[in-house]
């Protein structure tokens, strides 16, 4: 009777964690191919929170276009910051940072492309612009917009092209170590309420 009891407990335990297999597969399976809208660049076509799924694309049929152009992702700041951009037009965003904004412009030199980016959201177009005065706090300051020396970012640089988003999924890519720390938590606890016996009953009182 006892090893019945176990071998129902274990084979409950095996059926959590199958579960949690199967909901975390796609995101360990398609890792380099997910990414994770967390700013409001693209909106309203990409909104914060959407799950997008990329795929590599011959660079010489990226389309370009303000409202039909491909939408890269490229592998974060560095190359801006490396070509003279001030990171506070990043945000001072940490490298290796994904960006992801639409191709607005092609060039193809020495037999490589390279993509001039802007996001749907955003006034100007990418690394078109360069700092000119501002206060210690950069509480205000002053900058200069001139589209022709706009950074075009080499081929090199992309991890892919949008095909595809899910609205909402990706926060639990966001908030993936809590969400894993809370499930993995409730598990043990369920077992734990197997394993004693302990019952949870709710009662209804009169008020």
């Amino acid at each position: 009777m006892i090893e019945k009891k176990i071998f129902k407990e274990i084979l409950f335990s095996f059926k959590l964690i199958l579960i949690l297999i199967i909901i975390l597969m796609p995101f360990l399976l398609f890792k380099e191919n997910l990414y994770v809208i967390t700013s409001n660049s693209m909106y309203p076509n990409l909104n914060i929170g959407d799950l997008i799924y990329v795929e590599k694309k011959n660079s010489s049929n990226i389309k370009v276009g303000f409202n039909e152009g491909d939408i890269l992702v490229i592998q974060g700041p560095d190359y801006y910051y490396e070509n003279g951009l001030n990171p506070i037009f990043f945000n001072n965003l940490l490298n290796n940072t994904p960006i992801i904004h639409r191709v607005v412009g092609k060039i193809q030199k020495n037999e490589k492309y390279y993509f001039l980016l802007k996001g749907d959201n955003n006034l100007l177009v990418d690394g078109a612009y360069k700092l000119i005065n501002s206060s210690e706090d950069y509480s205000y300051f002053f900058i200069e917009y001139n589209k022709s020396d706009a950074i075009y970012v080499s081929e090199d640089e992309v991890l892919g092209v949008f095909i595809f988003k899910i609205p909402y999924i990706g926060y639990l890519k966001i908030f993936f170590p809590y969400i894993l720390i809370f499930v993995i938590s409730i598990i043990i606890i369920l077992i734990w309420l197997k394993l004693t016996g302990y019952k949870i009953k709710i009662i209804k009182t009169k008020s």
